[in-house]
């Protein structure tokens, strides 16, 4: 091996040999309370030089809006190691350092990454004119500014910028609603993406309701999101890591999704929920500000956990990678590090975090000696820390 390839490996041991021993975790980092904390070293890691988000930068990188960054944590890791090599090429023409990331910063940008789809669209008042009058929302509410028939008037709702909002209201009065809708032979209205959105922003700009102060529902905090799962008694059917217990298996439902679509999604279900709490004797959950908001970012982060990885595959993709020419995972001596001693398995994030930061010396000692760049997978890199703490144990 060349000398730049010894320099690389020699760098990357002293990073890993320090820290806690290893440990065979699977899951993602500990989620924000703030998902959108990660902006900022966004900007102070100089990532907005290059990308933009959804179209508010052009830049020499890919834009980084909505749909650019779905899956897991560890594949989301993948997509920055696969990324290293045209990265560096942008950062050297630019001449600007190598961004080095704690464990903690990968966690954070990660999630603020992930956390894009959940903001979702703004909602178009037009659409949400038809939304308001397709759905049968005229048979029984008004938005003069005074109560019209059997259901409460909506203007008090432009006090709220947030289709959430508008989801939580509808929620709190979803048994009565059924009641009332099945007494006139009126079908329960379902919503789609984007129908909550709209509806919101049609009640806020044609409602009666007077000069109110606009007040904003904060995008949710997933830790008290987790908080209330539990105390809404939702682990009754979902489980209490959300894995179905008799209802269904919420880590497996499409939640990579804006929080209107799922707060949507969760009211297409609400009537059928209904009839099966009550025949439990389960009382109806209410919510409060910002209660749903905080739920639903909960639930659009369970899809960001890693699933175990498989042992015996990580053992292949060891070798067919490259890693085997170098590192060892546990079986005998290599020049580099015996990664299977080292801290990697610590947490996902201190694994992804030491790809990145050394990804500068590996690129040098891989491209620069003429070798393929070896691109991972969210899987293969799950698979390769399960053989890497099996090796340590």
């Amino acid at each position: 091996m060349r000398r730049t390839a010894l320099v690389c490996l020699l760098g990357l041991f002293s990073f890993l040999a320090a820290g806690p021993s290893p440990s065979p975790a699977q899951e993602a980092p500990p989620l924000p309370d703030n998902p959108l904390a990660g902006r900022l070293l966004f900007e102070e890691k100089s990532c907005v030089l290059c990308h933009g988000i959804a179209g508010d930068v052009q830049g020499v990188g890919p834009d980084l809006g909505r749909g650019a960054f779905g899956g897991s944590f560890l594949d989301l890791g993948a997509g920055l190691w696969n990324h290293v090599p045209g990265m560096s090429v942008s950062l050297e023409d630019a001449r600007l350092p190598w961004p080095e990331l704690s464990s903690r910063e990968v966690g954070a940008l990660t999630a603020f990454l992930y956390f894009i789809d959940y903001l979702g669209r703004p909602g178009e008042a037009a659409a949400g004119r038809r939304v308001f009058r397709g759905k049968g929302c005229t048979e029984c509410h008004s938005l003069e500014g005074g109560r019209d028939g059997s259901a409460p008037d909506l203007a008090g709702l432009t006090r709220f910028a947030s289709p959430l909002y508008i989801a939580q209201a509808i929620w709190n009065h979803g048994p009565a609603m059924f009641e009332t809708m099945r007494a006139a032979g009126v079908a329960t209205p379902d919503f789609a993406a984007g129908d909550l959105a709209d509806l919101s922003a049609f009640v806020r700009q044609t409602a009666r309701g007077g000069p109110q102060e606009r007040m904003l529902v904060a995008p949710g905090n997933p830790n008290h999101g987790r908080e209330l799962f539990q105390s809404k008694g939702c682990p009754l059917c979902h489980g209490r890591d959300a894995r179905g217990d008799g209802g269904p298996d919420l880590t497996r439902a499409d939640l990579h999704r804006s929080a209107e679509a799922i707060a949507g999604s969760m009211w297409n279900h609400a009537e059928s929920m209904s009839d099966a709490m009550r025949a439990r004797g389960l009382g109806w959950p209410q919510f409060t500000t910002p209660d749903l908001a905080d739920l639903i970012a909960f639930l659009y982060y369970l899809p960001f956990g890693d699933p175990p990885g498989d042992a015996a595959r990580g053992a292949r993709v060891f070798t067919t990678r490259s890693c085997a020419e170098c590192h060892s995972g546990g079986e005998g001596a290599h020049e580099g590090p015996d990664l299977a001693a080292a801290n990697v398995t610590g947490t996902n994030a201190d694994f992804v975090a030491a790809m990145w930061n050394h990804a500068p010396l590996m690129k040098e000692s891989t491209l620069g000696e003429g070798r393929p760049w070896p691109e991972l997978s969210g899987r293969d890199l799950r698979d390769i820390l399960a053989y890497l703490a099996a090796a340590a144990e």
